[in-house]
């Protein structure tokens, strides 16, 4: 590869030296259980459904098993959960429920954590083992209260889908695009935003982003057709870039995944929704075995107090390097957003552990809020690793056991001061060998590409510019 030097502080780092810095901090054989783990203390003898289990569901199952929620089932009741409990015990000692995949014991403390203790997994399972008895109704705690409809309660403000959208009951969906015209005659700036699937799970993953389209465009049905009637292609929708501390792939609002759908920022910061601009809800839709249809909506709650820096989702993208040899860039970017114009190789036949790297340099002081790493089905684990200009590195996140199904937003419980000069990487493994058991195909060369059994790494991060300059003039 080229040996592209970066400095940081009095050590000059080439990007071989960085990804050998933190060469085998990946391992591929982690067990199934997070360093960090350690034995629990033992649970409450006999343990009950009301007195030590719905405790536990309330608080960290119960966001999504409610009725009309993506989730199977409700796990809002002893009626509801008892059928349940092995499925339930299975689960959880496993470490797939509730969905929570960074290692604590590798990672900086995360504000939206949702990983079960030693002795709350030692107490499902103990409930399980004893014949998961109901318990005195009298210690049943209150049932939580979600807000209908919303996670934050009722938005200052909604923009959907110009239309419904008919799904078929199975078949290949190709990625549908709608746009709506950005509302307000100003810039406005929200705290949370959420993004809300009109029917729960028909949707795969999804995003709103802020785009311009080029000049003589016409919205049919929320479609873009250009002046010859054509629809336009992604590569021909630009992302915002109106403002000098802005880059071309700034331009993500939101992204929806199983477990994630609403970001909620910090006082001062938020997401500019952009007047003059245009919403883009890019949609990836898959069949549930019968004929849906689905009108999604993107919720907005306004900053109340001034704004002094917009948070921008950007990627770790300015250099790749695939099993030590750096990717050309033009090849698998564009003005920071992936090509889609062709199909690039990644991933040769039957590899259980490729390594695929991502670096970026920061020219500016920048502050980190949140990181959200996403592959498709060979996707292994994740790593975000940041060089300081004084010598010191530090890692951000690791996900040792990346899961495709459930891909979320890790948010910094103490957002992360970056000086101009350091250099973040993002490291991520990918299995193409016949253990892994979503491989739709071991034996095919892998592609960058859209669906899922094609693979992509973009390894998002939510940032702030520190020496930017907003109006006083907010809300």
């Amino acid at each position: 590869m080229r040996a592209q030097a970066f400095t940081v502080g009095r050590i000059g780092l080439t990007l071989a030296g960085l990804l050998a810095v933190i060469a085998g901090a990946i391992a591929s054989d982690r067990p199934a259980r997070l360093a960090a783990d350690a034995p629990g203390s033992a649970p409450i003898a006999a343990p009950t459904f009301t007195r030590d289990v719905a405790p536990i569901l309330f608080r960290y199952c119960a966001t999504c098993h409610r009725p009309g929620e993506v989730a199977p089932m409700s796990l809002l009741s002893f009626e509801e959960v008892r059928p349940w409990a092995k499925a339930i015990k299975a689960k959880v000692v496993a470490r797939e429920m509730p969905p929570w995949f960074a290692d604590p014991a590798a990672s900086m403390k995360l504000r939206n954590e949702r990983r079960l203790s030693e002795t709350d997994i030692d107490t499902v399972a103990a409930w399980v083992d004893a014949g998961a008895p109901r318990g005195e109704d009298a210690h049943l705690p209150t049932p939580p209260v979600f807000p209908a409809g919303w996670q934050n309660g009722t938005p200052d403000y909604v923009i959907e889908m110009p239309v419904d959208v008919e799904l078929p009951a199975e078949g290949e969906i190709e990625i549908q695009d709608f746009f709506v015209p950005v509302p307000f005659p100003t810039d406005r700036f929200a705290q949370v935003l959420e993004f809300r699937p009109g029917t729960p799970g028909v949707l795969h993953h999804g995003g709103a982003y802020m785009v311009d389209l080029p000049a003589g465009t016409r919205l049919v049905n929320g479609r873009a057709l250009g002046p010859d009637g054509r629809q336009l292609r992604r590569d021909e929708i630009r992302g915002r870039g109106e403002s000098v501390f802005e880059t071309q792939g700034a331009s993500k609002l939101i992204s929806f995944h199983p477990g994630q759908g609403i970001e909620r920022h910090p006082p001062g910061v938020a997401k500019r929704i952009a007047a003059g601009k245009f919403v883009h809800f890019n949609m990836h839709y898959q069949p549930t075995g019968r004929p849906e249809h689905d009108r999604t909506k993107l919720g907005i709650w306004f900053a109340k107090d001034r704004v002094t820096h917009e948070v921008l989702t950007q990627t770790v993208s300015q250099h790749f390097i695939i099993e030590g040899r750096e990717a050309p860039l033009d090849v698998i970017m564009v003005n920071g957003e992936p090509k889609y114009t062709e199909l690039i190789p990644l991933i040769p036949p039957f590899v259980g552990n490729w390594r695929m790297a991502a670096v970026r340099t920061f020219r500016t002081p920048a502050t980190l809020y949140g990181l959200s790493p996403h592959m498709h089905l060979r996707g292994k684990d994740a790593k975000y690793v940041v060089a300081f200009p004084d010598g010191r590195i530090e890692t951000v996140l690791t996900i040792p056991r990346y899961d495709f199904n459930w891909q979320l937003h890790d948010e910094l419980e103490t957002p992360l001061k970056i000086p101009a000069g350091s250099v973040m990487l993002g490291v991520a493994h990918f299995d193409n060998s016949v253990g892994n058991r979503y491989n739709p195909g071991p034996e095919k060369r892998v592609f960058w590409s859209d669906q899922s059994w094609d693979e992509m790494l973009l390894l998002h991060i939510e940032i702030s510019v520190d020496d930017q300059i907003l109006p006083s003039a907010q809300p």
